[in-house]
């Protein structure tokens, strides 16, 4: 393990945009039922491109759908993210530790 470098807990990384995400889309949902026009709008100025003529469904179906997919892909994408950090910045994973003493290699 390097000394200079930090681990990552790749699951609480994960958890923790998964979060975030699924809240995102709570509050995007929301924005849309609530103004939907408006929300159009603004995503339109967000990403440059007229939206104007799209149609938004929103039913129950599509908002637990899209909270499940955001939260979850997210979390999923973070998490080997996480994972992914560790192994190339030459952290171990406690599982494969099992050799190296608590205060250091002997």
């Amino acid at each position: 393990m390097k000394p200079d470098t930090v681990a990552l807990d790749a699951r609480a990384f994960g958890t923790a945009a998964g979060t975030i995400a699924g809240v995102i889309v709570i509050v995007c949902s929301a924005a849309v039922a609530i103004a939907p026009d408006a929300t159009t709008a603004f995503a339109g100025y967000v990403v440059h491109v007229d939206l104007s003529g799209f149609t938004r469904t929103l039913d129950w179906g599509s908002f637990f759908s899209g909270l499940v997919f955001w939260a979850f892909g997210t979390g999923l994408v973070f998490a080997t993210a996480g994972t992914l950090y560790n192994r190339f910045s030459g952290h171990v994973p406690a599982s494969r530790r099992a050799d190296v003493a608590v205060d250091g290699p002997r």
